[in-house]
């Protein structure tokens, strides 16, 4: 009888260190967890910074080619604004001398 006592004490204390092994693993799996999760979080800010900094930098380097290229383009532009604006002073006479004909002849009719 003293044996069966002794194997069911053993048979409990058994089933207890399983319970608490189980708690203990069970606890363990969650903080596992929250540290992958805590860790999965920085690394997806991490690149989501990266990849922001990123994109400042194409979008800064996109600019600076689009002036380079607007540059000639611009350049051009303002010679032909020039060369109109000359031509137009060089008619400046003749648009007011045609003008005054018209009123004067216009006016002396009536």
């Amino acid at each position: 009888m003293y044996l069966t006592i002794e194997a069911l004490r053993a048979v409990r204390e058994t089933e207890t260190s399983a319970l608490e092994l189980r708690r203990a693993a069970r606890e363990e799996a969650r903080r596992m967890v929250e540290r992958a999760e805590a860790e999965a979080e920085a690394l997806v800010e991490q690149e989501v910074r990266a990849a922001k900094e990123e994109a400042r930098a194409l979008l800064a380097q996109a600019e600076a080619e689009a002036l380079r290229e607007a540059e000639p383009i611009q350049r051009e532009a303002n010679e032909a604004c020039a060369r109109m604006q000359e031509e137009a002073a060089g008619r400046l006479s003749q648009a007011v001398a045609l003008i005054v004909e018209r009123i004067v002849k216009a006016n002396g009719r009536s």
